[in-house]
């Protein structure tokens, strides 16, 4: 046995030493040095020719992120300034996701529980109906049907021309999750984890499936896959046929921290899917099996949507700045610092990539339109929160904190 003038000296030594290796994992955990950070891709597996091409037309614009692969963006569709307002509309409460426009109409859910179908051409309410809860999410067109989630937990089916329902079916549990429609079948997802395929002419259940935490996003199509994030922190990829996972990928994130959470919907292009993370991570993976391709780690919480187009990804941030990453290999093409907070998703039609800034007070919140190349702004709009851009031929339409305008550009 050591003396105890000894076992003093080494009880000392081992304290310190304990304390210093507590400081350099305390000092590793703040600065990230565990956290591999950004990862630069390559152009292994990266498919050029499957882009955006706004096949959809330039006449409707039918769900959340205008196509199936929710790429947010029509690049054929051409609205650039100057604008004339033609019309505006309050519709009385807050609108969290822009409408779907259909047939020379716009389709739109609100805070208050309500639906509306507007005229396109002028902004006249056609009707309007309660909703079985509150609209958190953008309607989607399927046919002649125009379908809505609702926080209560139902899927709301309507026909577009009366608003007269044609069936409603209760998913359980809430649902913020705006419908995917692909060809006779319609996919959402909930906040009890399950994702659920139905029929979009009946609202009859297909299939089932579960998700590894709560589904806010929205799923998007990925060839023969659906594909979606959530709370648990994954992307998750069924079949669209059967609801069979195909495959799974965690979200890197900083050691301790955990991979955190998906709010936003991923986008799919060019054989990859983009997504953004909570966690301040934008990924994206390979469509076909999941693998990771390249890792940008942004200034704060990124709950929005990634908009792709031109290889390029755009999307924003509470850092305050919109992104425009390389598709290919995730380096910085440009950024924008808007001075406030960026949480909705940006959208971009023709030239141009719109977004919204999250101001503290909502009244303060603006509605940007930048050169989707350069990051030049090129029109400012005195009202925005969260997605703010959709269109038709001749037709902006501009959602505000809770006011839809229609902008005719000026040639």
């Amino acid at each position: 046995m050591l003396p105890r003038s000894e076992r003093a000296l080494a009880w000392t030594i081992s304290v310190v030493l304990g304390l210093i290796a507590l400081a350099l994992i305390g000092y590793v955990f703040v600065t990230g040095g565990l956290d591999d950070g950004d990862q630069l891709g390559t152009s292994q597996g990266f498919e050029a020719s499957a882009r955006p091409s706004g096949e959809l037309g330039s006449d409707r614009w039918p769900e959340y992120g205008y196509d199936a692969e929710r790429t947010r963006a029509n690049p054929v569709l051409q609205l650039p300034p100057p604008y004339r307002q033609a019309w505006k509309r309050d519709l009385e409460s807050l609108l969290e996701f822009p409408p779907a426009i259909n047939g020379g109409r716009i389709f739109i859910g609100t805070n208050k529980r309500k639906a509306f179908a507007l005229d396109a051409q002028t902004g006249r309410i056609i009707w309007r109906r309660k909703l079985t809860g509150r609209s958190a999410a953008s309607p989607a067109i399927a046919g002649d049907l125009v379908l809505f989630t609702t926080i209560n937990g139902y899927v709301e089916a309507m026909h577009q021309d009366d608003s007269q329902i044609a069936w409603r079916r209760d998913v359980g549990t809430s649902t913020e999750s705006s419908p995917l429609v692909i060809g006779n079948r319609v996919y959402v997802g909930t906040l009890g984890g399950l994702i659920l395929c139905m029929n979009a002419r009946t609202g009859k259940l297909i299939w089932t499936a579960r998700a590894t935490g709560e589904v806010k996003s929205s799923l998007a199509r990925a060839g023969r896959l659906v594909v979606v994030g959530d709370y648990g922190g994954r992307i998750t990829a069924f079949s669209a046929r059967t609801g069979r996972i195909r495959w799974r990928t965690t979200s890197p994130g900083r050691f301790f921290a955990g991979s955190g959470t998906f709010y936003g919907n991923p986008a799919v292009a060019y054989g990859r899917v983009y997504a953004s993370n909570v966690n301040r991570r934008i990924i994206s993976l390979d469509a076909e099996t999941g693998d990771l391709a390249w890792v940008r780690v942004v200034g704060d919480w990124a709950y929005s949507s990634p908009a792709v187009h031109d290889e390029t990804v755009y999307v924003g941030s509470y850092d305050q700045k919109l992104y425009a990453l390389s598709a290919v290999t995730g380096g910085v093409r440009w950024t924008y610092d808007a001075g406030e907070r960026i949480g909705g998703s940006a959208t971009v039609i023709g030239d141009l990539v719109w977004f919204s800034t999250i101001a503290k007070r909502p009244r303060d919140g603006r509605t940007y339109a930048l050169d989707a190349k350069t990051g030049t702004r090129v029109f400012t709009f005195p009202d925005g929160r969260y997605t703010p851009a959709t269109g038709i031929d001749g037709l902006l339409v501009l959602t505000g904190v809770r006011t839809l305008y229609g902008m005719k550009p000026v040639r």
